[in-house]
């Protein structure tokens, strides 16, 4: 399995820098530097911003989502606190994934 970039991910709204191709990226915090490119969402005429927001945040949240896959199987059946953190961990990952509002 190929490694991925370690988040956390992050969205990065380049619109208020004046960026017209890119208003949307993913980024890292790398060390040195302010942050780093995972993936642009550029600019088309086929999706409006609110659809290249909404995509974007889904793939900031992507290694999010993935660590909750790969942590249930350890986390359900434990404990009832395991299975309460777990259950918040997802909840976060949601809630960066489709907006602080998605409930």
């Amino acid at each position: 399995m190929n490694k991925h970039t370690p988040g956390p991910w992050m969205l990065c709204n380049n619109i208020h820098y004046g960026w017209k191709t890119n208003p949307f990226s993913v980024c890292v915090s790398k060390k040195g530097v302010h942050g780093t490119a995972v993936a642009n969402i550029p600019a088309r005429q086929t999706i409006s911003r609110e659809e290249a927001q909404a995509n974007a945040r889904l793939i900031s949240a992507a290694p999010d989502l993935l660590d909750c896959l790969l942590t249930m199987p350890q986390s359900i059946g434990y404990s009832d606190q395991d299975y309460w953190d777990w259950i918040d961990k997802v909840n976060l990952a949601l809630k960066k994934a489709l907006g602080e509002d998605w409930k």
